[in-house]
């Protein structure tokens, strides 16, 4: 299967490319020009380096491939420098489902958040990233994971590590234990990346249609790793 990765030099595309090629996937991978030169993958064969407003390139590197898969997001603390969830989130949604239809990739994967579309500037534009992809006409499935932990062992990378969340973990865990609360807390505790990545790269390798249209939650993550 041929993925093209947006995202692909964050904490999570820096665990998702190796195990995806490790699975025999063949991959196209989008680095900013800003990355080229900070990231290993900027010297990579298999990337693609451009800015994702720049609609003829992205649309040049969706061709040929089966999914197109959106890791990016940004952070309170990139904002002074100059990224926004608009420009960063909403605004590469936005471009990357427009290329992919053009390009005619029939599927894509959105890495979102637990409580997209709740109150708040960030839960309402993960809300707005999810609207664009269910609008955009192409089979899509969306993952909502709850805080994210790398792996042991991981390297910082230039966009830092996800570090583990001990205390909102053991409270969570600990509300997991009344009556109706198990899923909720299953949902909202800590999770780390590797669980991520195997189910979305599970889910993508399903046969059929099945989870075409599915929102997939911490629970299915953690029943599926």
């Amino acid at each position: 299967m041929r993925i093209f990765v947006a995202g692909a030099t964050g904490a999570t595309g820096r665990v998702l490319v190796p195990e995806a090629a490790a699975r025999g996937h063949e991959l196209v991978l989008h680095v900013r020009p800003q990355s080229r030169d900070k990231s290993p993958l900027g010297k990579d064969p298999r990337a693609k380096i451009f800015d994702l407003d720049d609609h003829d390139a992205l649309t040049d590197a969706l061709r040929g491939c089966d999914v197109c898969i959106s890791l990016v997001g940004t952070m309170r603390n990139r904002f002074a420098a100059g990224d926004t969830y608009e420009s960063s989130d909403i605004g590469s949604t936005r471009a990357l489902a427009a290329a992919a239809k053009e390009a005619g990739v029939p599927r894509f994967l959105l890495l979102s958040s637990v409580g997209a579309g709740g109150a708040g500037a960030y839960l309402k534009m993960k809300g707005e990233c999810e609207r664009i992809v269910k609008d955009s006409d192409l089979r899509y499935t969306i993952f909502r994971p709850s805080v994210l932990v790398s792996p042991k062992g991981a390297d910082e990378g230039h966009h830092g590590k996800r570090d583990d969340q001990p205390v909102m973990d053991i409270a969570l865990r600990a509300m997991g234990v009344l009556p109706g609360l198990r899923g909720f807390s299953v949902d909202y505790r800590p999770i780390g990346i590797d669980v991520l990545v195997r189910t979305m790269l599970d889910v993508l390798e399903a046969k059929g249609t099945s989870r075409d249209g599915e929102i997939v939650m911490g629970r299915d993550m953690v029943k599926s790793s």
